[in-house]
Order: structure tokens, then sequence, then C-alpha cells
């Protein structure tokens, strides 16, 4: 059990999305009490802000006055973001300020998500909380901007880098892989892209045990391993109870030349998370966590 805060509610930014589901349902379990917020409408979301307003996000403050605040908003469409660089500032960059900006004034802590994609890929072996980024896209640009814009406003508090993020209602890869082969009988999948697959769920607990900790600077939060995306494809065919040999391999090169897309991915951005280990925080390897997750998938799309 966690320790839950005295002094104000848990404050989840994101809170109606993929990774806020999660934190929702966690954080009701621990019995800690939280409000959330999202860019709409929808399940989970107590108040919508427009997070790059920062007038809005002072009003929610002065409302919430929450003790611990936990940044899972973000414009993660990586094509989207190569698209509209403006939309991608405003959210990750200029939303994440806003944000730490609010909760520094009002005396909160702030624990915001990071991304794999503020590296290239280019090193060849894992990236440590102490790589230097070098993000290609304007998605890991504008991320890399939001995790500064934290820290600079206030160096106690802490980004959490993560990657490869599955699970919940919305779109994720083990979701595609299920839907594309059962709707085509096939799928290629990429074989010189890695990093390290990590279920919603597992996130969500481990970035509310790190926040009960109040640690700072840069921290690295993913399911341990780290495999190739067709590799995964076909951990997530084995897990299903169905036949992986449906998931053949195919290059960036080669996928990209049958369909273009405008932002580039890093071809290997496994993280290290050494520094969440030392204060006791690990998430279970993917493997395991997969294979828990699989069957639920399955029986919620109807045994794609």
């Amino acid at each position: 059990m966690m320790a839950v805060p005295v002094d104000g509610p848990f404050l989840i930014t994101g809170a109606g999305g993929q990774l806020g589901t999660y934190l929702r349902q966690q954080l009701a379990e621990d019995g800690a009490a939280f409000v959330g917020i999202g860019s709409r409408a929808t399940e989970g979301v107590d108040y919508v802000v427009d997070i790059a307003d920062s007038s809005a996000v002072d009003d929610v403050f002065d409302v919430v006055k929450p003790s611990v605040v936990i940044h899972g908003a973000a414009y993660t469409d990586v094509d989207g973001c190569e698209r509209d660089p403006e939309r991608a500032d405003a959210v990750n960059h200029r939303g994440a300020r806003a944000i730490a900006e609010a909760a520094k004034r009002t005396g909160a802590y702030v624990l915001a998500v990071g991304t794999d994609f503020v590296f290239s890929g280019t090193k060849g072996s894992p990236y440590s909380e102490r790589s230097e980024p070098d993000p290609v896209s304007v998605y890991g640009s504008s991320k890399l901007a939001g995790e500064r814009a934290v820290l600079e406003t206030d160096p106690s508090f802490a980004v959490a880098r993560t990657a490869w993020v599955y699970g919940g209602t919305g779109k994720h890869f083990p979701r595609t892989v299920l839907g594309v082969v059962a709707s085509r009988g096939k799928m290629s999948v990429v074989d010189d892209e890695t990093s390290c697959p990590t279920f919603a769920g597992d996130l969500g607990a481990g970035l509310i045990a790190l926040a009960a900790q109040r640690p700072s600077g840069i921290f690295h939060l993913t399911n341990e391993g780290a495999v190739s995306r067709y590799e995964f494809a076909r951990a997530i065919m084995i897990a299903a109870g169905k036949d992986p040999d449906l998931i053949s391999p195919i290059s960036t090169e080669e996928f990209l030349a049958a369909y273009p897309l405008p932002a580039k991915r890093p071809a290997n951005s496994a993280l290290e998370n050494h520094r969440a280990a030392e204060l006791g925080v690990r998430l279970p390897d993917w493997r395991a966590s997969l294979q828990a997750y699989i069957p639920r998938l399955v029986k919620d799309m109807g045994d794609a």
C-alpha cells in the first residue's frame, strides 16, 4: 500500500485516456482521493481543460488544491505531431509548463510522464537516465521541451519516461495486431525497431509508487526487457492462442516504401530503469504482463 498524501488529492491530467484510466483505478483501490482533468468530457474527467491555457489551469489548481500531480496528458499521435507541430508544442510543451507553474505556485508536486522518443535510437544499446536526448521527430522534440519545462520550473519535480505503452480501450499495438490479423489473415511488422513494451496498468502503479516518494529529476519506467516490434507481435499472437507465423518480418525501409509515414521512429529506444529500481519501484517482465493482459483483450474484442 502506498503512502497517501494527507494535504490534498492527486490530480491526474489526461484522466480519460489510456494511462489515466488505470491511474484512476489504482488510486481508487489505494483509497486515495483524486481529481481528473482532460481535454474533453468523458468518464473520469472532472474538469475539461485546455492545458495550454495557463489561466484555465490555474483556476483548476485553485479549486482542487492538489498535493501530487501525475501529468499524463499529451498529444501522442506521432505522425499527427509531425503534421501539426503547433498542436504538439501547445499540448506537450506549453501544457506541461502550465501544469508545472501552477503546481509550483500552489505547492503541489509534479511527476510528468515522458517518452523514449526523446532519443534517436541510434545508440545501439539501452538508454540510461543520464543519456543525452536527441529526438528525431516533432513528437519527441515537443515531449523533450515539456520535460525540460517541468524540471526548469522546479528541480524538485520529476519526469518518468516510458515506452510502447499498451492496454485500455483505445488504440494500441496489441489491439491493432489482433484486429489486423482477424480482418486480413496476416500482418507484416518491422523487425528493426526495438524498445520496451509497457502495460499501462503496471505503469500506473509504478507512477503512483514513485510519486508517493516525491523524488526529483529524470526516471525511466518500463516493463523489464526489450524486444523488436516483430517479436512483440509474435508474442501477442502466442498469448492469444493464435498462430505466430501469421506475422511476417519486414524492414522499416520496406514498410515505409509501402506505407509512407511523416515521422521518423527511433530504431532502438530501449530504456534502463536504474533510478526507479533504486527506490524499489520495478515493473514486471514485459512477457509476464503481456501474457496476463492478452486474454482480457481477446475477450474484450470478441475473440478477434
